[in-house]
């Protein structure tokens, strides 16, 4: 019993190294293809190690390439504004799945940014912003999200013109 006990445990860490390097291989293929401007190819390879493999560090690395491509409008057919959407929700995701990871905070400020600056979804960003900033309130992006959350709403002229009267 305490042999087949032994056995079953060492298959299941050997299956999982397995897994470990076919997730590592798709992400580099992945990236190979995307480097290439294979969007399309790298979109369904990235997908497949979320799918495949959501509770890996490669799955995070996965969602922010995806929302990436999207912000970028490199995933072809598809209409600026749903290439913006489907990056927030795959930013949005990242930071839900994976909250401790170090591009989790990149992801949630630029959903914040895109639903402020490119969709001008103001009450999304309010809150994208202030999750920021609850969340990760000494990273790098902190003075800037705050800065963007006071100027929510306004036009450039607006903005320029409370910078040259606070001077």
């Amino acid at each position: 019993m305490k042999k087949a006990a032994t056995l079953l445990t060492l298959s299941l860490l050997l299956f999982s190294a397995c897994n470990s390097n076919k997730d590592k291989e798709l992400l580099e293929s992945a990236n190979a293809k995307a480097n290439a401007k294979n969007y399309s190819e790298a979109l369904k390879d990235y997908q497949k190690i979320i799918d495949d493999y959501s509770s890996s560090d490669n799955a995070a690395e996965s969602y922010f390439a995806i929302a990436a491509m999207y912000h970028m409008y490199q995933i072809p057919n598809i209409s600026n504004e749903e290439s913006l959407k489907k990056a927030i929700g795959y930013y949005h995701k990242l930071y839900e799945e994976f909250p401790k990871n170090e591009k989790s905070s990149k992801a949630l400020f630029m959903a914040a940014f895109i639903e402020a600056n490119e969709l001008k979804k103001i009450d999304d960003a309010r809150k994208s912003y202030e999750t920021f900033l609850k969340e990760y309130p000494n990273h790098e992006l902190a003075s800037q999200a705050k800065i963007e959350l006071g100027n929510l709403g306004k036009t450039p002229e607006e903005i320029l013109q409370n910078r040259t009267a606070s001077k």
